[in-house]
C-alpha cells in the first residue's frame, strides 16, 4: 500500500456510505467524443461533457437566455489544450443531473456564462487575466472569435488550480460532481454520502460506496494549493514515466477525459523521439511522437497500483489518438487523454484525499512494465 500522504486523514473504510447516483453516458463511449451526462440547468435540457481535465461549468450565453447576468461578477477560463479563452460572468446557478431507473441529484455552483469566447494560442494564464492579449510579433493577426451559442463544458477534475489562484470555477467550490446536495428530491445525509465518483466506460458513479469502488486500489494524494481553505482541494495523482528505455520518475499524471491525445513532457536529459508534421487541422506544423516509440507509465511508479504501457502505432486501444511532445523541464508530467478508461476504471475520493484504479480486465496490470 503506498504510504499515506495525507496526516489525520478520514477513515477510509466507505461501510456505512450507502448513496450514490448512476450517470450513463448519452453516447457509447469511443475516442473521438467527450462522454456527456444528461442534466437541467434552468429547466432547459443539456448534455453535458465529463471533462475530468479541467474544473467548472461554462456554458454560452445564448443557452441560458434567462439568466440574468447583470452585476454579476466577471470570470473567465482558459482551455490550454484548445487555446480557448472563454469570458464571463459567474452565475449561481442548480444543476440537476438524471441518472439511471429515473435518479436525478443537484448540485449548485457558480456557472461562467460566457458571453464571448476566442482562439487565442499567444494567450499566457499566468499574466494575461482573461484578456488576449495583442500578438507579440505581429499586431495584425488577431484572435479567432467563436459563436458562443454552442458552448457547453464541465470540468470536473482536481488539481488544475494554480498558487494564488482563486477562481471561482477553477476550485472544488466549481466542481458540479463535488457539490452535490440533494438526491432524487431529498437533502442528502452526510454520514451517507462520501464525496467523489467514479469514471468508466460506462458511465460515473456519484458518491462512493462500498459496492461501486469493490476492485479499485488506491492511491494516497498530496494536498491541493488551496487545501487550506477546502480540504476536498487535491493535487493530481502522481506517476512515473517511461520513454523506450529511459525512466523518468517523480512527476504528476493527468487523467483527462476531455481530449483523445496525449500531452508528455520529460525532465531535462531525457529525449523524446518527436518529428514535425503538417498540422491535420491546416495551420502550419506540429510536433508528434512517431511510431515505433515505446511509452509506459506507472502510478505511483512502476511496481505500483497501477500502469500501462504501448507502442505508438500499434493500434492498441488505450493508445492515445497522438502524443504531443513537450519541452525538456522538471517534473515530468503525462496527460494521458480519455483512452487510459480502456484499461482502467478510475475513482476520485475527495474526502479521503486518494485515487483510484481498477482494470477493466484481469490480465491487466502492471506486472508487464
Amino acid at each position: 500500500m503506498v504510504k499515506n500522504m495525507n496526516g489525520c486523514s478520514p477513515s477510509n473504510n466507505l461501510s456505512k456510505y450507502t448513496s450514490s447516483i448512476f450517470l450513463p453516458y448519452t453516447e457509447k463511449f469511443n475516442t473521438n467524443n467527450v462522454p456527456c451526462v444528461n442534466a437541467t440547468i434552468d429547466n432547459l435540457n443539456f448534455e453535458l461533457p465529463v471533462d475530468t481535465g479541467s474544473t467548472g461549468l461554462f456554458i454560452g450565453a445564448p443557452r441560458l437566455p434567462h439568466v440574468n447576468l447583470t452585476g454579476k461578477p466577471p470570470g473567465h477560463q482558459y482551455l490550454t489544450s484548445s487555446n480557448l479563452l472563454y469570458t464571463g460572468r459567474i452565475v449561481e446557478l442548480s444543476i440537476t443531473f438524471h441518472g439511471s431507473n429515473g435518479d436525478n441529484a443537484t448540485s449548485t455552483v457558480p456557472v461562467l456564462v460566457v458571453e464571448r469566447s476566442v482562439k487565442c494560442k499567444w494567450y499566457n494564464p499566468v499574466v494575461d487575466a482573461g484578456k488576449c492579449p495583442p500578438h507579440p510579433k505581429d499586431p495584425s493577426i488577431k484572435p479567432i472569435e467563436r459563436d458562443t451559442s454552442r458552448i457547453t463544458y464541465m470540468g470536473v477534475g482536481f488539481g488544475r488550480n494554480k498558487k494564488n489562484e482563486d477562481r471561482a470555477i477553477a476550485v472544488p467550490k466549481g466542481n458540479p460532481f463535488l457539490n452535490i446536495e440533494s438526491l432524487n428530491g431529498g437533502a442528502l445525509f452526510p454520514n451517507a454520502w462520501r464525496k467523489g465518483y467514479t469514471i468508466s466506460t460506462e458511465g460515473v458513479h456519484l458518491g462512493l460506496t462500498e459496492l461501486n469502488t469493490r476492485g479499485f486500489v488506491f492511491i494516497d494524494l498530496k494536498r491541493g494549493v488551496t487545501h487550506d481553505k477546502d480540504p476536498r482541494d487535491w493535487a493530481m495523482v502522481e506517476m512515473c514515466l517511461r520513454v523506450n528505455d529511459q525512466k523518468d520518475c517523480h512527476g504528476e499524471a493527468l487523467i483527462d477525459t476531455g481530449i483523445p491525445q496525449m500531452y508528455l513532457r520529460t525532465d531535462v536529459g531525457i529525449e523524446t523521439p518527436n518529428m514535425t508534421i503538417p498540422n491535420p487541422k491546416g495551420e502550419g506544423y506540429v510536433r508528434r511522437v512517431p511510431a515505433g516509440t515505446r511509452i509506459a507509465v506507472g502510478f505511483p511508479s512502476f511496481g505500483g497500483v497501477a500502469g500501462y504501457s504501448f507502442v505508438v502505432g500499434g493500434g492498441e486501444a488505450v493508445e492515445p489518438k497522438h502524443i504531443v511532445p513537450g519541452k525538456q523541464r522538471p517534473p515530468p508530467y503525462v496527460n494521458t487523454g480519455r483512452n487510459l478508461l480502456f484499461r482502467y476504471s478510475v475513482a476520485f475520493d475527495a474526502i479521503g484525499g486518494r485515487f483510484g484504479f481498477r482494470p477493466v480486465s484481469e490480465s491487466d496490470s502492471v506486472s508487464h512494465l
